[in-house]
């Protein structure tokens, strides 16, 4: 059985329904009797005409011609009749129960009616047109459930069983069809369809099963994108090591035909080459580290303005070449907080070089801190192109680039401000990034300071030129 979650969910439901229509119907058929059982209302009122009519029968035709009518008139294991005098001696000579004369004896005594062990006697006195009276009687045994109940109360509880089996049915299928897309989409992953989603375009159904299709549609997303970003780091990353490396190679081959006076400047270059690639080798295994939760830091009081100003300091080194403008005031308040301090200015490194490259030539580039209730936020601007604004909660995801050629040629690899993220969280803190008008971009990130060493709470002066 392969939707084993429908009938789980089905056949529970289903057999509680009918089992209460059961007992309902059982209750129905038992609060008719046993002092007044619905199956002999009718015989009960029609008990006066065949008293009348028997004794007729019985002064005109005889023992023969009322027996002839009992026989008639009486169901097989329905129902049985009797006629006595007044001295209860019975006149047709039918065969009678031993039970019978007692019953009946109650029943002249409780309304007519009275129960046995196995049917309900009724009991009628009756008087015929010469003044001498009788007593007609019958038996009337327990009928089958069904036929016992009134046919619109049966009618009511086959369509409410038939309904209810129905909504069974409905609600089965609407619980486990998104499981069951559910399924199928995993499995589509699972070999390798990176694409396949549950969810349906359109779909208004707003409930828990529904939420759990949209986190993992989400999911999927987040993991294709992934893959995406890895296979293009990958690429990225060969190439960026090949470069170098090539680098490498021809330095090696000109150093043996060079002249020894002008060997040492191919030498610096190899180095400079070997230098570059154990940073980006260092960088990825710093990634795959922070992924994998192996990458411990000792933490320790420090003083985020000394980690501040370094940054900066090597940053203004780097934008000289570009003749870029880091502008940055000192003028704040002094706060210590508990972090890694290593860890910490390479994440403002990360940002400022960032910052720094896509100003451009003659660029500038913004860094203000402000100090709020237990939080330093620090803001880096720059005056560049900015990113496009769907682009924007993507920037410190792991190996994402806005413009992956552009990356290829400056040696990006889209791990800078995912580390940055990582280490913001590391300390507690929280990192985002907006787009400046008329352009340019603003990484914000605030940490979690313990105390500034004056009192009042100051902003940072945001420069200008």
């Amino acid at each position: 059985m392969k939707r084993r979650l429908f009938w789980k969910i089905f056949l529970p439901f289903w057999i509680l329904q009918t089992c209460i229509m059961l007992l309902l119907a059982y209750r129905v058929h038992a609060s008719f009797g046993p002092e007044r059982p619905w199956w002999v209302q009718p015989e009960r009122r029609a008990m006066p005409v065949l008293g009348r009519y028997a004794t007729w029968r019985y002064s005109t035709r005889g023992e023969a011609g009322l027996r002839e009518l009992f026989h008639d008139i009486a169901l097989e294991k329905r129902s049985a009749y009797w006629l006595f005098d007044d001295r209860m001696n019975e006149l047709s000579g039918f065969w009678m129960p031993d039970e019978a004369p007692d019953a009946i004896h109650r029943a002249l005594q409780n309304h007519g009616i009275a129960q046995s062990r196995h049917g309900t006697f009724i009991a009628e006195k009756v008087t015929d047109s010469k003044g001498r009276n009788y007593v007609f009687a019958g038996e009337f045994f327990f009928p089958p459930l069904f036929q016992s109940l009134p046919g619109s109360v049966l009618a009511a509880i086959l369509f409410s069983s038939l309904l209810t089996s129905l909504l069974c049915a409905v609600l089965a299928q609407y619980i486990t069809r998104p499981i069951l897309r559910l399924r199928d989409a995993a499995h589509e992953i699972a070999r390798g369809n990176l694409d396949a989603r549950a969810g349906l375009s359109g779909s208004t159904r707003r409930d828990e099963i529904a939420d759990l299709v949209k986190d993992f549609d989400t999911m999927a997303g987040e993991i294709n994108d992934l893959v995406r970003s890895n296979k293009g780091m990958l690429m990225a990353a060969s190439h960026d090591l090949r470069s170098p490396i090539s680098r490498i190679r021809v330095a090696l081959s000109l150093v043996s035909s060079t002249p020894e006076a002008e060997r040492q400047e191919l030498l610096d270059r190899i180095e400079i080459e070997l230098l570059r690639l154990n940073e980006m080798i260092e960088q990825i295994l710093t990634v795959a580290r922070l992924e994998s939760g192996q990458l411990k830091f000792t933490s320790g009081s420090l003083l985020l303005n000394q980690v501040i100003g370094e940054a900066v300091e090597d940053a203004r080194f780097e934008a000289s070449q570009t003749n870029v403008e880091v502008v940055y005031d000192e003028n704040w308040p002094e706060v210590t907080m508990i972090g890694e301090e290593n860890m910490l200015r390479s994440a403002f490194e990360n940002v400022l070089r960032n910052a720094i490259f896509y100003s451009g030539v003659d660029g500038r580039v913004e860094v203000a801190v402000t100090i709020g209730s237990g939080l330093a936020q620090i803001s880096v601007r720059d005056n560049g192109p900015g990113v496009p604004e769907e682009a924007l909660p993507k920037l410190f995801k792991p190996f994402y680039r806005v413009d992956a050629a552009r990356s290829i040629g400056t040696g990006g690899s889209g791990l800078g401000l995912y580390l940055v993220s990582g280490s913001v969280k590391f300390h507690n803190g929280s990192v985002r990034a907006r787009n400046l008008q008329p352009h340019g971009l603003e990484i914000i990130i605030e940490l979690p300071i313990t105390s500034p060493k004056t009192t009042a709470s100051s902003p940072g002066v945001q420069a200008r030129a």
